[in-house]
């Protein structure tokens, strides 16, 4: 977000949603395959669906918010859109780094064409990025916020109803590609423009809470009927029931969490998400490179583990989020107080990520070091 007041309610959906993917990751890699086949499994599973929408949808809010704030400023192509491309190229940056088939530029090299393609795949950080992009051309030729918003509504629904006769779709190479999952930054930025346009926002979020609940039981109710439709064999893949549904989830605690948000404001826990949510982008990042690097290995070295239950699940969820969470609040404190630190720091990080993707081998790992 652009620089200016804080909307906390925002900042904790963001926080809620990036610990709760963090959850996701563990269970998905250390979670008894056993467990999938029960009941349980399908109730976590279905919520475990709505974390990257949200995630995405509350990207869509903060690009809305920059552009109500700091718009007329980007329409002159100042130092603050191109200061704003650059934090997009940041995380573009690290959106292919997490992905990189081997941390070494050598033994990539001998790596054959099909191993190394998939570095090319859209994950929710390139959809993210790309999808700004694009939102932010949007405005740049409207030149006008209202009419952007509602372009921006428009776009989402054109994605729920027209990726499916996209030539990219389905896709089984990206986890989450640009169609259809671009569509929740789209409805983020739209939902977002109309709820802060409204004179009364807290009737506004009322009636996102009705929609949240209301919605899902039509939606559920046309997919139970006998007919067929073009979605009807990948409905939880891609079909605007299905996103109508997540963005149903997400609308519901939207306004739930706009209602309460002078109790947010106030409470330890609702200051601790809002500064988790803050820093989003940081636990996204430190989260994956922990869980999919070379910690979940660690961790089953270390506890002499394959696989585990919930309660299992569970403790490593505390063991990855509070080592991460203590580290976020010193990286919170350094942008605060030494900004131009901050600044250096994110250089550095760049070209050591760079200089050691050329040089470290291939055979180093830190999960030898415990063996």
């Amino acid at each position: 977000m652009a620089k200016g007041p804080r909307y906390v309610f925002l900042d904790v959906l963001r926080g809620i949603a990036v610990l709760w993917m963090i959850q996701v990751h563990i269970t998905n890699v250390l979670l008894d395959p056993a467990l999938r086949a029960l009941p349980s499994f399908d109730l976590l599973n279905l919520s475990n669906g709505f974390v990257a929408p949200t995630f995405i949808f509350a990207a869509g809010s903060g690009l809305w918010i920059a552009l109500s704030r700091k718009g007329a400023s980007y329409l002159q192509w100042d130092a603050s859109l191109w200061g704003y491309i650059l934090r997009l190229g940041y995380i573009l940056f690290w959106a292919y780094m997490l992905h990189v088939p081997v941390f070494s530029l050598d033994s990539m090299m001998r790596l054959p064409a099909a191993d190394i393609f998939p570095w090319l795949q859209f994950d929710v950080l390139h959809t993210i990025v790309f999808a700004s992009l694009t939102a932010l051309g949007i405005f740049l030729i409207v030149k006008d916020l209202k009419k952007a918003t509602w372009i921006y509504g428009l776009t989402s629904l054109a994605i729920m109803y027209g990726t499916i006769y996209s030539p990219f779709h389905p896709s089984t190479l990206s986890p989450f590609p640009y169609l259809p999952w671009a569509t929740y930054l789209f409805a983020g930025a739209f939902i977002t423009g109309k709820f802060m346009e409204a004179q009364d926002k807290r009737k506004f979020a009322v009636s996102m809470m009705l929609i949240g609940v209301s919605l899902p039981v039509l939606i559920f109710m046309l997919k139970a009927q006998p007919f067929t439709t073009p979605w009807t064999d990948v409905w939880w893949k891609t079909s605007p029931g299905m996103h109508l549904f997540r963005i149903s989830g997400i609308l519901f605690t939207f306004g739930a969490l706009y209602i309460f948000d002078e109790r947010l404001r106030l409470s330890k826990f609702g200051v601790f998400l809002q500064n988790v949510g803050t820093e989003s982008l940081f636990l996204y990042i430190s989260h994956l490179l922990v869980v999919y690097g070379e910690g979940g290995p660690l961790m089953k070295s270390l506890f002499g583990i394959q696989y585990t239950g919930y309660g299992g699940v569970a403790i490593a969820w505390v063991l990855v989020s509070v080592p991460l969470i203590l580290v976020m609040y010193q990286w919170k404190h350094i942008k605060q107080h030494r900004p131009e630190l901050a600044r250096r720091m994110l250089a550095v990080q760049v070209g050591w990520m760079v200089v050691t993707l050329m040089l470290v081998p291939d055979s180093f790992s830190f999960v030898k070091l415990f063996e």
